[in-house]
């Protein structure tokens, strides 16, 4: 594990160590947790980003075309 200084305006500071002490946790665990969700929400981005690449808008056509035209069945209602 890395230990990193990092520099904080005051009152960002003052907020996550609010926040850190609404959720019962220490300001260095909800700072982790924060980067973390950072780094998971870029690497979705990008995995979509990459998929979305690959999108083929005639097949996509065709497929919906496969779907066959009948009644929502009971089962799959909301």
């Amino acid at each position: 594990m890395k230990t990193i200084q990092i520099r904080i305006p005051d009152n960002i500071h003052k907020k996550i160590k609010e926040l850190a002490k609404e959720e019962g946790i220490s300001i260095n665990h909800f700072i982790v947790s924060s980067v973390s969700n950072e780094v998971i929400r870029q690497e979705t981005r990008d995995f979509f980003k990459k998929a979305s690449a690959k999108f083929d808008p005639g097949a996509f056509a065709e497929a919906l075309a496969a779907i066959p035209d009948v009644p929502v069945q009971k089962s799959d209602r909301i």
